[in-house]
């Protein structure tokens, strides 16, 4: 059995004490361990109870609009994101922030968006539907996905697929979402920049899990959720607009059309005048779920104030045992995600423990194995891919070569279609332990035997 080194030995016994009562702010049912924060976080005792008592505030008198004002709100969200107050915004959720960037790029007729394969079907459908309005051409670009693959491999995938002049944008998931691979952002923003591109972010899973230093991402645009990861509460996400030029992203502000805003005292031509606070007039919307978007900023204040870093590097390095225990269970093949190179790793563990193929790539072997470990050992963790709803879809011939819950990649050399594995999806989360890893690994081990037997 893989023990701990003696560096992540030292690391949770340092840790422990300091994460362990973090997570006892988490009302968690003690019978299920909860493997899926990517999914949907749970909110901490001490911003949920100030957050019901928003939502009894309200509820006695509706008639305010906020309880916290906005630029307070999002001051408190900029400042552990690495970010200015003006570039934030506060959104529905990660696809809400999506559509909004998306559709108010300037596009042109003939444009090129370059998007990997591997994107939630969320993402993909607002692409779908941006390249159908303005006559953007989709352009698919093969991810390294193999465990040894290096960050320079995945920007060397993306460096062959950009047309300088042509690509208008680069959009990626980061962590993607099927089998948990973080990409190297800044290095794929700057590729963008020298090639006078503009860059998008899916962040549903950044936010709350990496330490932000948004800014020094050089990214355009973020779209973050703020009920996953970052554990606040449903219908909260957080919407970065680059505002102004960084050392990280020197470039002209692209030109950006709000879709969304009851602000009138602002430019429609998409330009930004300077001191322009585009956060506050994207997040000026109608009346806004007040309680929840001031337990989001409570949210983020408790991370800060736990530490971000500190949060990562739990998690991460849970994720880094839970990957050597499912290696030296199951064999490296098991991973279906980077393992060496730690500028792809996040803490989403990506696997599938199954032996053949045929079993690994069959939907119904791994539905049933998902359920059986909730039933029966009472470990929750998610699963699948995108499927038919991915861009390729019929009538064309390539999207048999798609099945339901593989995950949907190309290879980086041709982009002939190249799915891999069903994926199996285990969250470290803040609130998880080393003896949770370990028990889940052994429950893995045992409902793999018995299916095998049937």
């Amino acid at each position: 059995m893989t023990k701990l080194s003696a560096a992540q030995a030292a690391f949770f016994a340092q840790e422990g004490p300091v994460i362990a009562a973090f997570a006892r702010q988490f009302s968690l049912d003690p019978e299920i361990v909860y493997l899926m924060a990517g999914q949907k976080g749970s909110q901490p005792d001490s911003v949920r109870k100030r957050y019901q008592e928003g939502l009894d505030q309200i509820a006695r008198d509706p008639y305010h609009v906020h309880l916290e004002p906005p630029e307070t709100t999002r001051a408190r969200i900029a400042q552990g994101y690495g970010a200015s107050v003006d570039e934030i915004a506060i959104s529905r959720n990660t696809t809400d922030a999506l559509s909004q960037i998306l559709m108010g790029i300037e596009w042109q007729r003939g444009d090129e968006i370059l998007v990997s394969p591997m994107e939630h079907p969320a993402g993909l459908s607002t692409v779908l539907r941006m390249s159908a309005r303005f006559g953007v051409k989709i352009v698919q670009w093969g991810v390294p996905v193999h465990r040894a693959a290096t960050a320079d491999e995945v920007v060397e995938a993306v460096r062959k697929r950009v047309r300088p002049g042509v690509t208008r944008a680069i959009f990626f998931s980061s962590p993607l979402w099927p089998n948990g691979q973080r990409l190297p952002e800044r290095r794929i923003a700057a590729l963008a920049q020298e090639a006078g591109a503009i860059t998008v972010a899916d962040g549903a899973h950044y936010g709350g899990m990496i330490e932000p230093r948004l800014d020094e991402t050089g990214i355009d645009f973020w779209a973050i959720s703020g009920h996953k990861w970052q554990c606040g509460p449903g219908g909260t996400g957080i919407l970065y607009i680059r505002n102004r030029q960084h050392p990280a992203n020197p470039t002209p502000l692209p030109r950006f059309h709000i879709i969304r805003s009851s602000a009138r005292d602002i430019p429609f031509d998409g330009s930004r005048p300077a001191d322009f606070d585009i956060g506050a007039a994207m997040t000026r919307y109608g009346f806004p779920e007040s309680a929840d978007w001031r337990a989001l900023g409570d949210v983020c204040a408790l991370w800060d104030e736990v530490g971000r870093a500190r949060i990562q590097a739990w998690t991460h390095n849970l994720a880094d045992y839970l990957r050597s225990r499912i290696a030296d269970t199951f064999g490296d093949d098991a991973l279906l995600q980077p393992s060496v190179d730690a500028r792809l790793k996040s803490a989403i563990v990506c696997f599938n423990p199954f032996p053949e193929v045929r079993q690994r790539c069959n939907a119904d072997v791994n539905i049933e194995f998902r359920e059986r470990l909730l039933r029966e050992y009472g470990f929750r963790i998610s699963g699948g891919g995108v499927g038919p709803d991915g861009f390729t879809r019929a009538p064309d011939p390539e999207a048999a070569a798609f099945p339901v819950g593989l995950v949907p990649n190309r290879d980086p050399e041709t982009l002939a279609p190249k799915p891999f594995g069903y994926a199996l999806r285990v969250n470290a989360c803040v609130w998880n332990t080393v003896s949770q890893m370990d028990r889940f690994v052994d429950a893995s081990r045992d409902l793999v035997r018995k299916m095998l037997q049937q």
